[in-house]
C-alpha cells in the first residue's frame, strides 16, 4: 500500500505510517490542525495582553506629574493611604541658589 498523498506534509503521519499504524493518519491530522489553533489561540491572547498593557493612565492621581501641587497629593490628606506624590515617585527637590 502506498503513503496517501494527502498527508505528504504531515510527518507525524508519515511517521504512523512508517510504523504501522494506518488507522492512526486521520487522528495525526487532526492533532496537527488542532495544534494550528492553540498556537494562534496562544499568540491572539499573547497579543491582548500586550496591547492592553500599553496604557497611559497613572494608577494613582499623584503619580502624574501635573498634579505634583493638588490639594490632594499634600499632606496630611494623601498620608492615610500613602498616595503622597513623595510615596510613589521620586520628587526632584527644588534648590535654591
Amino acid at each position: 500500500m502506498a503513503f496517501p498523498e494527502k498527508y505528504n506534509n504531515n510527518p507525524l503521519a508519515m511517521q504512523a505510517w512508517q510504523d504501522g499504524y494506518d488507522e492512526g493518519l486521520d487522528q495525526c491530522e487532526a492533532s496537527d490542525v488542532m495544534l494550528r489553533w492553540v498556537l494562534v489561540f496562544a499568540i491572539a491572547v499573547v497579543c491582548v495582553l500586550v496591547v492592553s498593557g500599553c496604557d497611559s493612565q497613572y494608577r494613582y492621581p499623584c503619580q502624574d506629574p501635573s498634579n505634583l501641587r493638588a490639594a490632594e497629593c499634600k499632606s496630611p490628606i494623601c498620608d492615610a493611604d500613602e498616595t503622597c506624590t513623595e510615596y510613589l515617585i521620586e520628587v526632584p527637590h527644588e534648590t535654591k541658589s
